[in-house]
């Protein structure tokens, strides 16, 4: 038994390819399963509040989403096999992808602000050293010789001017 495609006409699979295209579209939805998986736990790191390390979650969201970037390629070059799918794969799918349109745009605002709150940490510690910096010079900013030392200069074993 063999189904044509209402769309296009000239394409013929058997049973047997429909099964695969379905195999691959259901890969597809376990590999947006997986990318959502990863940004939630990406967005609960960011949502603390606090410096934290996310390097194994991009490496892996890297690759899950170069996968689905994969099917989709596959999928806008073929669509009139993969519309072969039942119907049902493909309200999964766009499900799926509505899901993770919702998280990554979550995780694009935590990242934009973990990034605004470490560069306020790194302008808050480039102060403190600068600072530190000023307070300890001997000479000011204007190239002369400050007169106001920090500490005490010794001007002998018992005097201190």
């Amino acid at each position: 038994m063999t189904t044509q495609s209402e769309k296009q006409p000239n394409v013929v699979l058997s049973p047997k390819d429909i099964a695969k295209v379905e195999a691959i579209v259901d890969h597809a939805i376990c590999v947006a399963d997986d990318l959502i998986a990863v940004t939630e736990e990406e967005n609960r790191r960011l949502t603390s509040g606090r410096p934290t390390s996310i390097e194994d979650l991009l490496e892996r969201k890297q690759k899950l989403a170069a996968e689905l970037e994969l099917f989709l390629k596959k999928f806008r070059a073929q669509s009139n096999i993969f519309l072969l799918a039942s119907p049902g794969k493909f309200t999964e799918l766009q499900h799926r992808n509505e899901k993770l349109t919702t998280a990554l745009a979550h995780n694009n605002q935590n990242l934009v602000r973990a990034l605004t709150a470490n560069r306020r940490r790194v302008k808050t510690i480039m102060r403190a050293i600068q600072d530190k910096q000023q307070s300890t010079a001997r000479y000011g900013v204007n190239g002369q010789y400050n007169q106001n030392t920090p500490h005490p200069v010794s001007i002998g074993r018992r005097y201190e001017a």
